[in-house]
C-alpha cells in the first residue's frame, strides 16, 4: 500500500507521514530492526490507560494513529510563562509515568524526552513513540522525569518555580525504594507547591 502524503517527520527507527488528522507511521529502511508493530500493540494498551495519542489501526506494516497538534516539551518549558500551566503539565506527566510504573511498563526515553511529549493549545501533555517500551518488575519512568525535571531547574525557576534539587532527588530515591501511593503523592504534592 502506498502512502501519498509528504514525510513529517524521520527518525531512526521510523519515517512519519500526516494524512488529514492521522499519522502513519512506517519502518525506516536504514533500520536494523522493525518496531513498528511492536508500538501499535503498546499504543493500544496504553490507550486504555488514557496514555498516548489515539490509534487507529496496524495495516500493512504501518502504525495510523491521531495526529498530535502541539509543541514538543522542551520548547513549551522555553516559550510559556504561565507557572500554572508548566506545573499542570509536569503533573500530568508524572500521572502517566505513575500509571506505566503500575503496569510495569518503562518508556526509556524520559530522562530527555524532548521529542517524546507533545503539549496541545489546550495545555494536554500527550506521550508518543512507544517503540522502546519493555516490560519490567522495575520501571522507572517516574524517577526518569523527576531527573528532567531536576535538569531544568533554573529553567523552571526562570519561570517562578521553585525548584528544590536536593528534596526532588530524595522524593525520587524513596519512590524508587518504595514506588506506592504515598510517596508518589508526596511528588505530587511537591510539583504543586513549586
Amino acid at each position: 500500500m502506498r502512502i501519498y502524503a509528504k514525510v513529517y517527520a524521520k527518525g531512526k527507527r521510523g519515517i512519519i507521514y500526516k494524512q488529514g488528522d492521522t499519522c502513519i507511521k512506517e519502518h525506516n529502511p536504514s533500520a536494523a530492526v522493525n518496531t513498528i508493530r511492536k508500538e501499535a500493540d503498546w499504543l493500544k494498551r496504553l490507550n486504555k490507560h488514557r496514555i498516548g495519542p489515539r490509534f487507529i489501526k496496524y495495516e500493512h506494516g504501518k502504525l495510523h494513529r491521531r495526529f498530535v497538534k502541539g509543541t514538543h516539551i522542551k520548547d513549551f518549558l522555553d516559550e510559556e510563562e504561565d507557572k500554572k500551566k508548566i506545573i499542570s503539565v509536569l503533573k500530568q506527566v508524572l500521572d502517566q509515568c505513575r500509571k506505566m510504573d503500575e503496569l510495569g511498563i518503562n518508556k526509556k526515553e524520559l530522562t530527555n524526552p524532548c521529542k517524546d511529549i507533545i503539549i496541545t493549545w489546550d495545555n494536554k501533555a500527550v506521550m508518543i513513540d512507544f517503540e522502546r517500551c519493555y516490560k519490567t518488575s522495575k520501571p522507572k519512568n517516574t524517577t526518569q522525569f523527576l531527573q528532567y525535571i531536576a535538569r531544568n531547574k533554573e529553567l523552571l525557576e526562570s519561570r517562578g518555580l521553585s525548584v528544590d534539587k536536593k528534596r526532588l532527588i530524595s522524593l525520587g530515591r524513596d519512590y524508587k525504594t518504595n514506588p506506592g501511593n504515598i510517596t508518589f503523592s508526596k511528588i505530587i504534592r511537591f510539583i504543586s507547591n513549586s
